[in-house]
């Protein structure tokens, strides 16, 4: 009998251990932020920094433009560092090097039109994936970075 007793003990405590491993778990996962919303929250914050930033190189024009904008466009690169969106830094990363280069109107338009077409594609997979986050791009918050290279490209259509 007391080995019976014994072995429900040892039941009873096997079940107990796995009941608070399993509380302690959801636990955990509660605490866990959305990946997804966090991402969309990080692309539409430093698109709004950009647009700031966009608006101080409004008294800009031809190169001093083009380097006020890859400035802007530096910075919300390393504004978007915190989430995993590595292809939408590097085409902004691109894209800034290319207006340092810039020597011409056309040439500063061609670096922004070629972000703008890669980041709309990678924002045609999101809304594919209906809004769920893209490998190295991101998710619905890449429409605010599409907005800033639209803007980009106006001022330095009318400015540069």
């Amino acid at each position: 009998m007391t080995t019976l007793i014994l072995g429900a003990r040892t039941g009873l405590r096997r079940t107990g251990l796995r009941m608070l491993a399993l509380i302690m778990l959801a636990m955990l996962a509660s605490v866990i932020p959305d990946r997804d919303a966090s991402a969309s929250a990080v692309l539409n914050a430093a698109a709004t920094t950009a647009n700031s930033g966009l608006s101080g190189c409004n008294t800009s024009q031809g190169k001093a433009l083009y380097n006020c904008v890859a400035d802007v466009l530096e910075r919300m690169a390393n504004d978007v560092n915190s989430v995993r969106v590595g292809e939408t830094q590097r085409a902004l990363l691109t894209a800034a090097s290319k207006l340092r280069a810039a020597s011409s109107k056309a040439q500063a338009l061609s670096a922004i039109t070629q972000c703008q077409a890669a980041i709309a594609g990678a924002l045609r997979q999101v809304k594919a994936a209906n809004g769920m986050m893209v490998p190295g791009w991101g998710d619905e918050g890449l429409a605010s970075i599409v907005g800033v290279l639209a803007k980009a490209a106006r001022l330095i259509q009318t400015k540069g």
